[in-house]
């Protein structure tokens, strides 16, 4: 972070506050980036046992909440793929696992670019509480420290 000196230390402490809640929302949107990771990992592992299944034969599908049916599978060289904007397309099986492959390497570099964003954020806080703690001890007393809301 740039040289702290001569700045007020409740700028600096709402600063660390504001970097603070940055952090915590780049968290959510990791988590929710991980969510849609496993999910298209589960869908890319399910394409690939599909090539392990006979037509006609019985499988569980889950229909959500831990629920699952009995069913029939009657096509095992096409799947249903969604492509975004609520829209499902029906593709031969390679072409579906490339969809989902791309799809899982969108959301591999969104999730690292985010990791990289929060690994800043960190760092300013971390400049910051350090700046704010040689103060104190110079005998210097900032008006309220990070974390002491």
């Amino acid at each position: 972070m740039a040289d702290m000196n001569g700045q007020d230390p409740r700028v600096l402490v709402n600063q660390h506050r504001e970097f603070q809640k940055r952090a915590e929302m780049v968290q959510q949107q990791m988590s929710m980036v991980q969510i849609s990771m496993e999910d298209c990992n589960r869908a890319l592992n399910t394409i690939e046992e599909l090539g392990n299944v006979s037509e006609g034969a019985e499988m569980m599908f889950p229909i959500g909440s831990g629920s699952f049916v009995y069913a029939n599978v009657s096509h095992i060289d096409k799947v249903v793929v969604d492509v975004g904007a609520g829209i499902s397309v029906e593709r031969p099986i390679a072409a579906a696992k490339e969809i989902l492959q791309r799809r899982r390497e969108r959301l591999t570099t969104a999730f690292e670019n985010m990791n990289n964003n929060l690994l800043q954020l960190t760092q300013q806080m971390q400049a910051i509480e350090s700046f704010l703690s040689r103060q104190q001890a110079q005998g210097q007393h900032p008006q309220g420290r990070p974390g002491s809301q």
